[in-house]
């Protein structure tokens, strides 16, 4: 029987939304939240089922439809070697939609429906891959548990970090590698490669930033479309992630941001031009943090770049009375705070500093925010990727 687990990190933009769209460098962070995967096989089943409490759904695959989209697929693309992987997402999403439409009752909702797309693809993908047996099909059925401590559309990578624990499963269950090496570059590569195939699935044109910090850990610098270097950070940083409680859409925000860069185009540049330089001078900061050396005056200095880096989102109008009224509250009681992802709503970041547990301010501070009606959750910024570890009965 194989049995295991993977715990996969959400992430925060601790700098650089939005200007990273226009081509300006970003810094993301793993923070200590994320999603939980556990897999079972079950002997003599032929079916893999997905238990997913964050879609408070299941998703179930029969073993001799999927084994037989396997083989259709190899005779219609004989040895392709899934460089182009829009091939197979075409495909599985026909497949999809034909077993959807057989199965009896009402149409799934959309997010069930794309979870069940991205489970079938990134399982075909993983299995049609396979370097050990080029004809490999699932003989054996399976049993997944998906929790996660993520808000889903709230800008902490809940979907990165589904699909990277996803993809580490069926990779481990294809043969790709085991519970020992999946931390080899080349094998977290190959994780992080169809998160991001996962990613598009949800997204349609993700920027490759979340699945690659949910997948490696640390603080990343990334651009979009020239990678991303990993900080050399000593440790973590203490957060708060506070949820304002407000969901908004991405998508529009990016676009009334565009629209505003188009109205007053070199205002918004040298607003994105001070993003730039803001990223610059907070690398070092996040470098060296944590050598005992000065470490206050660094803090000090990190609380600036966070009010900075606010006060600049603020200016191209992503901010939400919600959010206003915990930076008010940060503020109030000595901390400095900002807006985290798309804006408009969804989280802040509060900077923590050393040993705050002791300081009867922080326990204020908590107990004000939770009594606002704020969720409210103790992480850090920066800790581990993603982990694979046994799993007891």
């Amino acid at each position: 029987m194989t049995k295991f687990q993977v715990h996969s990190p959400g992430k925060v933009i601790l700098h650089g939304e939005h200007a990273v769209v226009y081509q300006k460098p970003a810094l993301a962070a793993v923070v200590g939240l994320g999603t939980k995967l556990q897999l079972r096989t079950q002997a003599g089943s032929q079916v893999a089922s997905f238990q997913l409490e964050a879609l408070n759904c299941t998703v179930e695959i029969e073993l001799s439809e999927f084994n037989a989209f396997l083989g259709k697929f190899r005779t219609k693309y004989p040895g392709d070697k899934l460089e182009n992987t829009a091939k197979l997402l075409e495909e599985v999403r026909a497949e999809v939609a034909k077993q959807l439409e057989r199965s009896v009752g009402s149409t799934p909702k959309q997010h069930t429906q794309r979870a069940f797309v991205s489970i079938y693809y990134l399982l075909a993908g993983a299995v049609l891959t396979s370097p050990n047996q080029p004809t490999l099909t699932l003989s054996t059925g399976f049993q997944v548990q998906v929790d996660s401590e993520l808000n889903v559309g709230a800008g902490l990578g809940s979907s990165a970090s589904y699909g990277a624990a996803l993809a580490t499963a069926f990779l481990i269950l294809a043969g790709h590698f085991d519970e020992t090496s999946y931390l080899q570059d080349r094998n977290l590569a190959l994780i992080s490669h169809w998160a991001f195939e996962s990613e598009r699935v949800n997204h349609g044109s993700p920027s490759g930033v979340d699945n690659t910090v949910c997948t490696y850990g640390g603080i990343l610098r990334f651009v979009k479309g020239q990678g991303f270097q990993s900080l050399r950070i000593q440790k973590p940083l203490n957060i708060l992630l506070v949820d304002s409680r407000v969901s908004r859409s991405t998508a529009d925000i990016v676009a009334k941001v565009r629209h505003l860069a188009e109205e007053f185009p070199l205002l918004i540049e040298a607003i994105w031009q001070a993003c730039d330089q803001l990223v610059n001078s907070a690398v070092p900061l996040y470098e060296s943090f944590g050598n005992a050396q000065d470490d206050s005056q660094k803090f000090e200095k990190l609380e600036r770049l966070f009010q900075i880096n606010n006060d600049l989102l603020k200016a191209i109008g992503v901010t939400h009375p919600k959010l206003e009224q915990i930076f008010t509250i940060a503020f109030k009681r000595g901390f400095f705070s900002k807006l985290t992802g798309a804006g408009a709503g969804g989280y802040a970041i509060i900077l923590l500093p050393e040993k705050y547990e002791a300081n009867e301010v922080y326990w204020k501070l908590k107990e004000e925010l939770e009594a606002a009606g704020f969720g409210v959750h103790v992480t850090t910024a920066g800790g581990d990727g993603l982990r694979v570890s046994s799993l007891e009965d």
